[in-house]
């Protein structure tokens, strides 16, 4: 399946001298690895990543409150976008911060409402929070190439309309 819109975002990324980091917790690194190879560029425009996948980890190394995700669960545009918050921490030098929580497989905090296939995106650019929740079927490969082409249209489009 042809990543049209991940080789947009990184050509984009590359041309304005940005960089971006991603905190994931359901992606489990693939985003970061993906930016990471396109264009031979991926040390121009990545920065880093933090995988945290566990909820332990969004406690003690984000510093997510417990409260929070006790409130809203692990896998929820709040938590997500706490962590878009300290990934701005740590990752000083970055332009463009993407945190991603969700259901990839059966489990965790899945419900009628929030069916396995939900994600939620949080994007910190320019000081400003946009926030996605996204619904997408198939296996969890798919789901995250599905993925990939959404984070990469959103900041794609933050970065070409928000200078």
């Amino acid at each position: 399946m042809p990543k049209t819109q991940l080789i947009q975002c990184c050509q984009t990324l590359e041309q304005n001298h940005q960089r971006i980091a991603f905190i994931e917790s359901a992606s489990s690194g693939y985003l970061s690895s993906q930016f990471s190879i396109y264009k031979n560029s991926g040390a121009d425009i990545l920065l880093g990543g933090l995988v945290s996948y566990d909820p332990s980890i969004k406690i003690s190394i984000l510093n997510v409150s417990a409260q929070l995700i006790e409130q809203y669960t692990a896998e929820s545009a709040e938590v997500t976008q706490a962590m878009a918050q300290q990934g701005q921490l740590l990752f000083t030098q970055a332009d463009v911060i993407v945190a991603c929580t969700g259901l990839l497989k059966p489990g965790g905090s899945a419900t009628a409402s929030k069916p396995e296939g939900t994600f939620f995106i949080s994007i910190l650019f320019k000081n400003q929070f946009y926030n996605f929740q996204y619904y997408l079927a198939g296996q969890a490969l798919e789901r995250l190439e599905q993925l990939t082409e959404l984070v990469a249209k959103e900041v794609h489009f933050l970065i070409s309309s928000i200078q």
